[in-house]
């Protein structure tokens, strides 16, 4: 009895393993990885910067961090979480959490260079706990290709803007003072 339960047990640790070993992706390099995630885009790191920001939070994402002197974007999607099973812990709780982050820096006069990453944060909490959260990279070429469409899209909004902006009139900027108002006597 006991050798078939051990049996068994090796049997379903293997099959889980090489189901593991299965799944996973194939590795790409780190130039393949920098070019799928990277674009030079025309325009200047202040429009590129605000583009970046508009597009991330159209797609839902919550700015956590930004700074326009360093380049660097992080935020959070929302989280969708299931209720689990095991037996040895018991119920719990499993979360994805989409977390994107951007580097944006100025590469020459009128060039600036974005590099975006898509990651997919999963957490696992049990009644006894929450575990550490994993991270597991997105790397579909069309996720990248087409958050960059949208960066594209925003920077030639915003930089047609800024071209078409008219000049404030001298009326507008000028305080608007009342010719009719008679200053009040002084109180004695």
């Amino acid at each position: 009895m006991k050798k078939s339960a051990i049996i068994t047990a090796l049997i379903a640790t293997t099959l889980s393993i090489t189901h593991a070993h299965a799944k996973k992706e194939p590795k790409i390099s780190g130039l393949e990885l920098q070019q799928m995630q990277s674009k030079d885009i025309e325009g200047s790191k202040e429009i590129v910067f605000g583009a970046v920001m508009s597009v991330f939070q159209d797609a839902g994402y919550r700015i956590q961090a930004a700074d326009k002197d360093t380049g660097l974007i992080t935020g959070l999607g929302s989280t969708s979480g299931k209720v689990t099973y095991n037996l040895f812990m018991g119920f719990g709780k499993s979360k994805k959490t989409p977390i994107v982050s951007a580097y944006i820096e100025q590469i020459g006069p009128g060039i600036t260079r974005v590099r975006i990453n898509f990651v997919m944060g999963k957490l696992k909490s049990t009644i006894y706990g929450a575990g550490a959260q994993d991270e597991e990279p997105i790397l579909d070429p069309i996720v990248y290709q087409e958050a960059f469409e949208k960066i594209d899209q925003a920077v030639f909004l915003r930089a047609s803007m800024a071209t078409t902006a008219p000049a404030p009139a001298a009326a507008a900027i000028a305080p608007l003072v009342d010719q009719t108002t008679v200053a009040a006597p002084p109180i004695q």
